[in-house]
């Protein structure tokens, strides 16, 4: 190999993937801009999705004049009560968030101390309905309790006598914690996926669309041996998917630092609003973003070198789309204490597996060793593959 040769193939590879103005965008600027994009869509939807407003959340009463200390207390809570000649039509279409039945013997039933039954009917499909089923439960439930305590009183009963258990919950996850579990998944997924595909077009277009355009034999009769042209090439594509791969990385600090402010209150509301990145965290995330990146760019020029054309180079290699998508689906429901070393040896499940670890502002020493031990292997595989099948007549210039 000669390393004269090896700079000027990838000098010359370089310098044509940044004259295609559409890669470079679809490569470096999108990347950037797509990590913020969907974590304002995420707070917006997060937001719209889970808040109630009892003042703007119309719900139907049916049996109104049946307890008027029930509808009172309705609407005290500000809810917007509304009338509907279809109830349930009217909740299954979202026209209402809830129907609160109330029986006619209701009062009656209350007053000589019997049982009696209040129904509230949602629609589980819609998150705001299910939350304002909640929401009116509890305002039920309390006025249920205030009325047993008033009928303990009368009997000159202590009314902690029906409650001898009080239970207390309390959540001792800490705020960035509880941003992280959405994070965990998110994250390690864009990173991986554009680390793995920022190199996949110019992988195609430096070898089976040089087939195409009949450009790769007359390279082949220079002075440059296979293994400098292949590795020249590889290395472009190494630079181009870590390009990538640091422009989504970009795209993370940058939702970190500017959105708070961008965004205001929205932001505050959303399951990001309580999380920072440390620069450890971003050192570690760049080296497996490097790591991911020259794995892969070796994969995509070897099998990109099977192809006769592009169009047949694209078909070959768009599964690897789907199958970068997979792993963080393996891990999303882990915490990082359930993921065992194997994680951390399987191919770009490792990947995953160390990113969502960093999220939880955790660095195992033992498990960053594995993943950057297995990476390697797979590196000198992935070129040995690439190199070989370079090197072979019979699949270069297939018939």
């Amino acid at each position: 190999m000669n390393l004269k040769h090896v700079w000027i193939v990838f000098k010359k590879e370089l310098k044509d993937a940044f004259r295609d103005k559409k890669a470079l965008l679809v490569n470096i600027i999108l990347p950037m801009l797509f990590i913020p994009i969907i974590f304002v869509i995420a707070s917006v939807a997060t937001k719209s999705a889970v808040e109630v407003k009892p003042e703007k959340t119309p719900i139907c009463i049916i049996g109104k004049e049946n307890s008027k200390t029930i509808t009172s207390i309705i609407e005290k809570s500000e809810f917007k009560i509304v009338s509907s000649s279809n109830p349930k039509k009217d909740l299954q279409d979202g026209k209402i968030k809830a129907i609160l039945i109330i029986p006619k013997d209701f009062e009656i039933m209350i007053s000589q101390e019997k049982q009696t039954n209040l129904q509230i009917l949602t629609n589980e499909t819609d998150l705001k309905s299910s939350n304002v089923g909640n929401i009116l439960s509890n305002l039920i439930n309390e006025f249920s309790k205030q009325v047993v305590k008033q009928r303990l009183v009368q009997k000159k009963l202590d009314p902690s006598i029906i409650e001898p258990i009080v239970v207390k919950k309390e959540n001792v996850a800490p705020p960035k914690k509880q941003s992280a579990t959405i994070l965990a998944f998110l994250i390690p997924m864009f990173l991986a996926l554009w680390a793995a595909l920022g190199g996949l077009n110019i992988a195609i277009d430096i070898t089976a669309g040089e087939k195409e355009r009949g450009t790769l034999e007359p390279l082949l009769t220079t002075a440059a041996t296979r293994s400098s042209i292949v590795t020249g090439k590889y290395l472009a594509v190494s630079i181009m998917s870590l390009l990538a791969g640091l422009s989504s990385l970009t795209g993370i600090i940058l939702s970190f630092v500017l959105l708070p402010n961008a965004l205001g209150a929205t932001y505050k509301n959303s399951p990001f609003s309580d999380y920072s990145v440390s620069p450890a965290t971003v050192l570690i995330m760049l080296l497996v973003v490097f790591l991911t990146a020259i794995i892969f760019a070796a994969i995509e020029v070897a099998i990109a070198s099977y192809a006769r054309s592009f169009k047949e180079g694209q078909s070959y290699l768009s599964p690897i789309s789907l199958i970068v998508v997979i792993p963080p689906y393996l891990t999303m429901y882990k915490m990082p204490n359930e993921l065992t070393d194997i994680y951390f040896v399987l191919p770009l499940v490792n990947a995953i597996s160390i990113l969502k670890e960093l999220i939880y502002d955790i660095v195992n020493l033992q498990h960053l060793g594995l993943f950057i031990i297995s990476s390697l292997v797979y590196i000198i595989i992935s070129i040995k593959f690439a190199a070989s099948m370079f090197e072979n007549e019979k699949v270069l210039f297939r018939n």
